[in-house]
């Protein structure tokens, strides 16, 4: 039976290690952006994986590592029997779990709304499922979307 499993590799590498500084997402755009025209995404899943791609590793670079520079870890596969696509990304910060946080009432007025949550909100919106898990000091945090593929 052949593997229903496709992993992709960076240069080599089964995992994009980056710096976690905002500057480094656009490394990591790149790759998901030709990870996406090598299974012919629709340019509305392309978007939904890019948008909750760029909200997950934004809060790393901007919480995961408060008093020194650190770095994360991506890595992509696609299941080709459900044509769903996983993002794992891993890194070494403050231990948080995201899906703890209460979703915003976005049906509240705006001057009775507490600010933060909207980013995982919409990831969570975006993607079909969204897990997390600390493992070895690591937090992991895998989102994942069925595709249309051409």
């Amino acid at each position: 039976m052949p593997d229903t499993i496709r992993k992709f590799q960076y240069q080599g590498a089964e995992k994009l290690l980056l710096p976690a500084t905002p500057e480094a997402f656009e490394t990591l755009r790149q790759w998901l952006v030709a990870i996406a025209g090598d299974l012919h995404f629709s340019g509305l899943n392309r978007n939904r994986m890019l948008i909750a791609a760029d909200e997950i590793f934004s809060n790393i670079a901007k919480y995961g590592y408060p008093s020194e520079p650190g770095k994360a870890s991506v890595e992509v596969n696609f299941n080709m029997k459900t044509k769903t696509l996983n993002i794992i990304f891993s890194d070494a910060g403050v231990a948080f779990n995201p899906l703890l946080i209460p979703e915003p009432d976005t049906d509240a007025p705006l001057e009775k709304r507490t600010s933060g949550g909207l980013g995982i909100f919409m990831v969570k919106k975006l993607m079909d499922k969204v897990e997390y898990r600390r493992e070895n000091n690591f937090n992991i945090l895998t989102i994942s979307k069925k595709m249309d593929v051409d």
